[in-house]
């Protein structure tokens, strides 16, 4: 017909171009959208490792600072063990060898301590000063025992006097370990849960700014193709 309106080739050509266009964008929104959701469980999930792994160590680390204290206690007892029911030699010798074991027990408790303090960010000095105390302490032991008879139920006295009180600074010294180790532990662990906080709310500014871009593109498209049409 003579009076029908002839709609110009370039239009359908540029309707064209513009629904491949939004289409091209939807999937490269979609892309990027992908991978930031990829990285972003990649991320959370190497953080949390390293997190459980930390954690884990500094469990390790409480609990070996609570082994020491228990196995000093029952050093101690052994030790009056020896004394007050030494007259036996079967006796003796069970405890003494129940003695020298919980005193194995905190030197190994003490190394292992020691060992991790750089990493775990404990004060490494004051596990090795409490080492060398309790080495000091063992020695003085032994010089105790020296005195000890146990056909002379007299000489208990004679070595209790000379080693009356020398548990205490000991003592003391490791408790105050097993305190800053479990004070460390409850640091690390609310420095973690901070940065895990942080990760979160990072990630989600991240998700939702691509969101937002990817809507703003798609939009920005569709706008231009109607004002084309217009």
């Amino acid at each position: 017909m003579q009076g029908a309106t002839r709609t110009p080739a370039y239009a359908g050509r540029g309707g064209s171009r513009s629904i491949i266009a939004l289409a091209g964008t939807l999937i490269t929104v979609f892309i990027v959208n992908s991978l930031i959701g990829l990285f972003a469980i990649q991320y959370a999930g190497d953080a949390d490792v390293r997190d459980q792994t930390t954690l884990a160590r500094l469990s390790h680390a409480l609990d070996t600072a609570r082994e020491a204290q228990v196995a000093f206690k029952i050093q101690v007892q052994e030790w009056k063990n020896v004394l007050l029911r030494g007259g036996d030699a079967k006796d003796y010798d069970r405890y003494l060898a129940s003695f020298e074991e919980q005193e194995r027990r905190v030197r190994d408790r003490l190394e292992a301590l020691a060992a991790a303090a750089g990493d775990l960010g404990l004060d490494a000095a004051a596990m090795q000063a409490a080492l060398a105390d309790h080495a000091t302490l063992a020695a003085r032991y032994r010089d105790g025992l020296a005195l000890f008879d146990r056909t002379h139920p007299a000489s208990v006295a004679v070595v209790d006097r000379a080693v009356r009180g020398i548990d205490r600074p000991m003592d003391e010294a490791i408790d105050a370990l097993a305190e800053a180790a479990r004070a460390r532990a409850a640091a690390i662990r609310a420095d973690l849960e901070a940065a895990r906080a942080e990760r979160y709310r990072t990630l989600r500014t991240v998700a939702i700014a691509s969101m937002l871009v990817g809507i703003a593109l798609v939009g920005a498209i569709l706008v231009r193709t109607s004002v084309r049409r217009a």
